[in-house]
């Protein structure tokens, strides 16, 4: 297998993933090299004028020089010219060296995990900053098993970290992995399954019908303990479900915590993911309820959830009062984790915006970004920081129907 490769515009550098040990390494240098590159391209005006002078005074010189040689034999040459060459970006590169150290401990001295996350941290933070900048050019962000030699929840927070990354149109995200617990929590959509032919050619498949194959290969199988499964439209609708279902259960033990109860397993069907599309595939023929939670802002949605209710096994569909699960976030959450304060409504504005779109405007002026945020991007950081902000007393204010409650009391029933 090829060692990945992150592309950013026409700046390119190889990660390897074996082991370096010297701050000579490309491993610890093609990082840094990225980092100089990309510093040399925002002083290239300088850099022009200077070779410009450079080249002008050259030229004078050797004009002078053909002066003084013609008064001394004006036969010995017509002329003389100076063959200006200036110097390669790649020169101008190598001129520089950058070595890491993290505590006063050189970067090759840190264990293989931290080495990795911290490189890649580099980076997803470079990403990061050509996106906030309103970035138009494409920026493929490709890694090998990015969960070699990592903690499970920094493998987590690499997840959620590509995730928010992807959700820029202008952001594509390559990962490949050996590890069934990392693939499991993958996207379905995103999931392609790469074999090599009698033809000794690649293959690529993707899609439903081929999940059975990557659960076969990489050893997925469904969880015995699930009695009942959350259908929701996208990761950051479980995070906040998990979230605010922690803060009731710590208020009343009779509802389930769905961040840490085994008995469900949500299935995001706007994308899916791999182990619970796997789950749901063989728990159907054990007769396990489905929840269905969808957005109140796309109408059609409303007929999905009768059909969930005329199954008659036990499966419920709701539709959120509201225009979305953000829209029952409590102004002092989002302020609490973002120290910014907007104007949370149940539905959209007078300007049509709803609570991601006023967040991502706030959170993007704050922080001095040229672009907005995208919504999908705001959606995640709203679902991954401020829904934990929430207490009881916050959830009642903004829920005071118990609307979560109640879906968390019929999940309770079905799973007791």
């Amino acid at each position: 297998m090829q060692f990945p490769t992150y592309t950013t515009f026409d700046t390119s550098s190889l990660f390897q993933s074996d082991r370096s040990s010297k701050d000579s390494d490309g491993e610890v240098q093609d990082p840094m090299k990225s980092a100089i590159a990309v510093a040399i391209s925002e002083v290239q005006d300088d850099i022009d004028s200077i070779q410009k002078r450079v080249q002008s005074r050259t030229e004078e010189i050797a004009s002078n020089t053909h002066e003084a040689l013609k008064k001394i034999d004006s036969n010995l040459a017509k002329d003389l010219k100076p063959e200006f060459t200036p110097p390669t970006p790649a020169k101008w590169i190598g001129l520089f060296s950058v070595n890491l150290t993290t505590d006063g401990i050189p970067l090759n001295k840190r264990g293989s995990g931290v080495r990795r996350l911290i490189l890649v941290s580099f980076f997803k933070a470079e990403a990061e900053r050509l996106l906030s900048k309103g970035n138009k050019k494409s920026i493929i962000y490709a890694i090998e098993e990015p969960e070699t030699s990592q903690h499970p929840n920094n493998q987590k927070i690499l997840q959620q970290s590509f995730t928010e990354l992807a959700n820029d149109s202008n952001c594509q995200v390559i990962l490949t992995t050996h590890s069934p617990g990392f693939a499991s929590d993958l996207p379905m959509d995103g999931v392609r399954y790469v074999t090599i032919n009698e033809d000794s050619e690649h293959e690529i498949e993707t899609g439903v019908d081929v999940l059975n194959e990557v659960a076969d290969a990489l050893g997925i199988t469904p969880d015995s303990r699930v009695r009942a499964l959350i259908c929701v439209e996208g990761p950051t609708d479980v995070n906040a479900l998990k979230a605010l279902s922690q803060t009731l259960h710590f208020e009343n033990n009779r509802l389930p915590d769905l961040s840490t109860d085994d008995r469900v397993a949500f299935i995001v069907l706007g994308g899916g993911n791999l182990k619970h599309w796997v789950n749901n595939n063989y728990l159907k023929g054990l007769g396990k309820p489905e929840f269905h939670i969808y957005d109140a802002d796309v109408p059609r949605y409303s007929e999905y959830a009768d059909e969930v209710n005329q199954r008659g096994d036990g499966s419920r569909g709701f539709i959120t009062q509201k225009h979305e699960i953000e829209s029952y976030l409590h102004t002092d959450a989002i302020n609490i984790a973002f120290g910014i304060e907007i104007e949370v409504t149940d539905h959209p504005n007078d300007e049509g915006e709803a609570t991601p779109k006023v967040f991502a405007k706030a959170y993007s002026a704050a922080k001095g970004f040229d672009a907005i945020m995208g919504d999908g991007k705001a959606k995640m950081k709203l679902s991954d920081q401020a829904f934990s902000k929430m207490t009881a007393e916050m959830i009642k204010e903004r829920d005071p129907e118990g609307e979560v409650e109640g879906w968390l009391g019929i999940i309770g029933e079905a799973i007791n």
